[in-house]
C-alpha cells in the first residue's frame, strides 16, 4: 500500500514500515523507525533533500543510508556549495568545538580568500544580524589534487554575545553582506549522546558488497572494547544495508549497548563527475569523526574494516592504554606497526576449517603473515586521546598536545588482512588472535548471521597464489 505522508511518498503495511517527521526542509529518523525494515527483497530507503525513494534491484547500491545521530536530528548530512563566494567551496557540516565552529570542508588546492568572513547567528530566526568574525582556514593533509580536504574555523566571541552558543553560521567575503546560506551547529549540546571509551571511526566505504567483513569487524572490535563504529558510506550494496539496519536498530532501540553510527559521504560532483580528492576525502571523513565525537569519546581509534589494533598482551585495549600510560603519562597516541596476512595465502586456523568459510572470516582464515613488519612511521594506526589533539592523520597526529608512545610489536600489532604488499615476502604463522578469540569470535558470528538468513556474505573464498618461483625476502 502505498500512503502519501506530508509530501512524502512511503511503502507502508504489515512488513514494511518507515515513520518520519517533517522538520523544515528535512526528515528526522525517530529511534522506533528501524523497527520493522527489512533488505531481504533488496529493498533500500534513499533519504535526502525531502524525498524518500525506494528502490528494488538485486546489485543496487544505497548511496545514502543514515542513522540518526543523539543530538543531530533534522540535520542534512551532505556537501553542500557555498553560494557567493570567489572560490569553490563544499560544507559537510558545522561543528561546536567551545573554542570555535570548525566547518568541515573541501575546498581548491592552495587558493587563497583574501577577505572570507564567518557570520554568527545566535537566534533561531536569525533576527540579530549575526556576528562577524576572521576564520582561519587550514588545508588539511592531503596528496596533491584539484581540491583538498580543509578545516575553516570561525572563532567563538562569548564577550559578544553574553556567552551563548551560535546556532548557525554563514560564509561571505564582504563585511556587510548577508549569507546566501546558513549551516546549522551541531554538537552544541555536550550531555546529549552516550560516553563510550573507545569510538572507532571507519572512512569512505565506496562500493562495499563484503557483509562478512563488516560483521566480522563489529564483532572483533566488541572484544577489544569498542562501545561505537563510525562509518561514511559512499556505496553500500543491499547485503551491507541489512546488516547495517540490524546492528542501527539494536542501538536505537535499547536491545545493545554497542552504538552503531552511518553517515552518508557522497561527494560533490561537477559535471555529472565527483570531484578530483584522494581516497574520497579519508582525511576530512577522519577530521569530521573526531569532532564529531570526541566530546563522546575517551579514546578513539581511526582504522580500516579488514585492520585489526591487535593487544597482544592484554585482555582489550582499556588495560593496554592504562598500562602503557602508567609507564609514559604524556602519552596521547599508541601506535600499532602494521604487518599483512595476506589472501593469497589462505591457511585456517586448525579446529576452524569450517567456520571460516561459512562465515567469510580472515581472522579465522589467514594465519599466514608477512615476516615483515612496517616502521611505526609507515601503515601504522593509532588509538588516541582526542582530547588535546588539533589535527588527526591517517597514520599519525598531525597536531596535538602530548606524546605518541610507539608500541612494541609484543604488546601490539595491527594485523592487516589484504592482498599482499610484497609477492614473496617470508611468512610466519600467526595464531595469537585466533588463539585468544577465536571461540568468541565464532559464537558472536554464529549469533549475528542467525539473524540474517537469506543475506548473503559477499564474500569470495580466497584462492592460492602459485609461490614456486618466489624466493622469499
Amino acid at each position: 500500500v502505498w500512503q502519501r505522508i506530508k509530501g512524502f511518498t512511503v511503502q507502508r503495511g504489515a512488513e514494511w514500515r518507515y515513520n518520519g517527521n517533517y522538520s523544515g526542509r528535512n526528515w528526522t529518523v525517530m529511534a522506533s523507525s528501524l523497527s520493522k525494515i527489512h533488505t531481504r527483497t533488496n529493498v533500500s530507503l534513499n533519504v535526502s533533500r525531502g524525498k524518500v525513494e525506494h528502490n528494488v534491484e538485486g546489485t543496487h547500491l544505497t548511496d545514502n543510508l543514515t542513522t540518526p545521530t543523539p543530538y543531530s536530528d533534522g540535520i542534512q548530512h551532505r556537501f553542500q556549495l557555498v553560494e557567493g563566494i570567489s572560490s569553490r567551496l563544499y560544507i559537510y557540516g558545522a561543528l561546536w568545538n567551545v573554542q570555535n565552529v570548525r566547518l568541515i570542508s573541501i575546498m581548491v588546492q592552495g587558493y587563497v580568500f583574501k577577505n572570507l568572513w564567518c557570520v554568527l547567528y545566535y537566534t533561531v530566526d536569525k533576527s540579530d544580524n549575526g556576528i562577524r568574525v576572521k576564520p582561519v582556514v587550514k588545508e588539511l593533509h592531503t596528496n596533491k589534487s584539484p581540491y583538498t580536504s580543509a578545516a575553516i574555523k570561525c572563532p567563538n566571541k562569548p564577550e559578544q554575545h553574553a556567552g551563548d552558543v551560535p546556532l548557525f553560521v554563514g560564509l561571505v567575503e564582504s563585511e556587510t553582506a548577508a549569507p546566501n546560506q546558513t549551516f546549522p551547529v551541531e554538537n552544541l549540546n555536550k550531555d546529549a549522546g552516550t560516553l563510550q571509551e573507545f569510538t572507532v571511526c571507519v572512512p569512505a566505504l565506496f562500493k562495499m558488497t563484503n557483509a562478512a567483513l563488516l560483521v566480522q569487524k563489529i564483532e572483533m572490535i566488541r572484544f577489544f572494547g569498542a562501545g561505537r563504529l563510525v562509518l561514511y558510506n559512499t556505496s553500500i550494496s543491499s547485503n551491507v544495508d541489512a546488516v547495517l539496519r540490524m546492528y542501527t536498530s539494536d542501538w536505537l532501540e535499547g536491545r545493545e549497548t554497542f552504538e552503531v553510527v552511518v553517515l552518508p559521504w557522497n561527494l560533490p560532483t561537477e559535471n555529472g563527475k565527483t570531484i578530483n580528492i584522494p581516497y574520497y576525502a579519508q582525511q576530512l571523513a577522519i577530521d569530521d569523526c573526531m569532532y564529531r565525537y570526541k566530546r563522546l569519546s575517551k579514546y578513539m581509534v581511526f582504522n580500516d574494516l579488514d585492520e585489526f589494533l591487535v593487544p597482544l598482551k592484554h585482555e582489550n585495549w582499556s588495560a593496554l592504554v592504562a598500562e602503557r600510560r602508567r609507564m609514559k603519562p604524556n602519552s596521547i597516541g599508541w601506535l600499532f606497526r602494521s604487518s599483512v596476512l595476506n589472501e593469497d595465502r589462505p591457511s585456517p586456523a586448525p579446529g576452524f576449517e569450517d567456520d571460516y568459510m561459512r562465515y567469510g572470516s580472515g581472522i579465522l582464515g589467514l594465519i599466514s603473515r608477512d615476516q615483515f613488519v612496517y616502521p611505526p612511521n609507515d601503515r601504522a594506526k593509532l588509538i588516541v586521546d582526542p582530547t588535546t589533539i588539533e589535527e588527526m592523520g591517517v597514520h599519525l597526529i598531525w597536531k596535538g598536545g602530548g606524546v605518541t608512545d610507539n608500541l612494541p610489536v609484543d604488546v601490539g600489532m595491527l594485523f592487516h588482512y589484504r592482498k599482499p604488499l610484497g609477492e614473496c615476502r617470508r611468512q610466519v604463522r600467526e595464531t595469537r588472535l585466533v588463539d585468544k578469540y577465536g571461540k568468541r569470535l565464532v559464537a558472536a558470528l554464529q549469533k549475528s548471521w542467525s539473524r540474517l538468513p537469506a543475506v548473503e556474505l559477499g564474500w569470495t573464498p580466497w584462492k592460492a597464489a602459485d609461490k614456486t618461483k618466489c624466493k622469499e625476502s
